[in-house]
């Protein structure tokens, strides 16, 4: 008589793995990597956000802190960075806890930006894989909320920055950005109210929302055969290329798993991250330019100091740098993102399935498109940093920002032009190759 596990092995064996008919075949490429790590990242975050949701206080109230840190010892804090140092201090393996969530959530993004660019570079967004990649653009939003709103949670001076931007960004929104502003930030900062919601987001609305995000992207994998990769070879009508998801591709997701834990608490034992005891509570009379916000927030940072200082009226609604900056152009690259497959479909007149990835250098309007979006992307990142460029550089902080702004304005036009015409050159020489292969057929026939 079998164990109920050995039944359940079988069981998932004949459903979904070797000997299932068809077997739920899983990919194993770049991509598959990418999407596993980004899941590992999530899970390693649930776990340790769980034990460190206990002993966090989401509120700005002073509180006289007691306990192992010299630095902060008997002085008042605000509730919670005082919770933050009691967590990091006091707390048994409190500090290391804190360091691999942190490194974690770079992690989660960092991998499901990598993930979205490849898919866009290879044509992976094509029918009939159109929703998967727009639940992939909808889990890199959530975790980008969740970069956000972990940073505002220990109300450290980084955090400061980060509440200086978000509240620069929900007033300058036309008709109803004051009204949003005073109700989401209780009409000045520090605001109690803001850090709650931050919390409660945080906690109770970004995981749910990435969970259920992320079941529907699987499921969806898991409905449809792996795209190929470019491979001439390899005959997509009738090949199917995948691992079985059970037990192949969970036994690989597992010792991914495993590997990437064991990277993490290593990377936290080596690097000081998140560690808020020589950085300071967050508290208005303190606050200084010369901080940054976390590399999520280099963008938005970068905008802002990119685009002039403008401010005009059009048809009623104001006009400034601050909303096209942290509104507008987000908001279009965002869409950029999610649009692209509909208008790649409308420009190239293509509706049909693929199964198949392409080059990235395979359709000139695709590589044109996807360079310049990146380009812009990148450019506003570094921007973030002008002022630590003019001081590596020994240069007046103006003249790299205006450097930034030509770059802004000739940069991503003339990157693009190159790739499409790298794209077509790659084309040309294929074409040109076709004929050579025919006659050496044709002549060993």
């Amino acid at each position: 008589m079998s164990s109920p596990i050995a039944s359940l092995a079988g069981y998932l064996d004949r459903r979904i793995g070797r000997r299932a008919d068809p077997p739920s075949l899983w990919p194993t490429g770049v991509g598959a990597l990418l999407s596993h790590v980004a899941i590992a990242a999530f899970l390693v975050l649930f776990a340790t956000g769980v034990l460190l949701a206990f002993a966090y206080q989401p509120t700005v109230e002073p509180t006289v802190y007691e306990g192992s840190s010299e630095l902060y010892d008997g002085q008042t804090l605000p509730g919670a960075f005082a919770s933050i140092i009691t967590i990091s201090e006091d707390m048994p393996g409190g500090l290391l806890l804190r360091r691999i969530h942190v490194a974690a959530s770079h992690l989660l993004l960092l991998s499901l930006v990598a993930h979205l660019l490849r898919v866009l570079a290879t044509g992976a967004f094509r029918r009939p894989r159109l929703a998967t990649h727009l639940t992939g653009v909808g889990l890199m939003l959530v975790a980008m909320g969740f970069s956000y709103t972990g940073e505002i949670m220990p109300f450290g001076l980084v955090s400061g920055s980060s509440l200086r931007i978000a509240e620069a960004v929900m007033y300058s929104l036309p008709f109803v950005g004051e009204q949003l502003g005073t109700l989401v930030f209780d009409g000045a900062l520090p605001s109690d109210r803001f850090l709650f919601l931050s919390w409660f987001a945080h906690l109770f609305l970004l995981p749910p929302a990435f969970i259920a995000l992320t079941a529907w992207h699987l499921w969806q994998v898991h409905h449809r055969r792996p795209a190929l990769e470019p491979r001439p070879d390899v005959d997509v009508a009738i090949t199917a290329v995948g691992r079985p998801l059970w037990p192949d591709a969970v036994a690989r997701f597992a010792f991914l798993t495993a590997g990437l834990v064991a990277l993490l608490m290593l990377a936290s034992i080596l690097i000081p991250w998140a560690d808020l005891e020589l950085e300071g509570p967050f508290l208005t009379a303190e606050a200084t330019n010369s901080v940054h916000p976390p590399w999520p927030l280099f963008f938005l940072t970068g905008g802002l100091r990119i685009v002039p200082a403008i401010e005009f009226v059009i048809f009623g609604v104001r006009i400034t740098n601050v909303l096209i900056a942290g509104v507008v152009i987000p908001s279009l690259l965002v869409g950029g993102l999610a649009l692209y497959p509909f208008l790649e479909r409308w420009v190239l007149k293509d509706d049909a399935e693929h199964h198949r990835l392409d080059h990235p250098l395979d359709v000139p309007f695709r590589a044109g498109a996807v360079t310049f979006m990146t380009t812009v992307a990148l450019v506003f990142t570094f921007g973030g940093a002008v002022d630590v460029l003019a001081f590596w550089l020994t240069v007046p902080v103006e003249g790299v920002v205006l450097t930034f702004r030509i770059m802004l304005i000739t940069l991503p036009f003339l990157l693009a032009a190159l790739a499409v015409r790298a794209s077509r050159r790659r084309l040309a020489r294929r074409h040109e190759q076709v004929p050579t292969r025919r006659r050496t057929t044709e002549e060993a026939t």
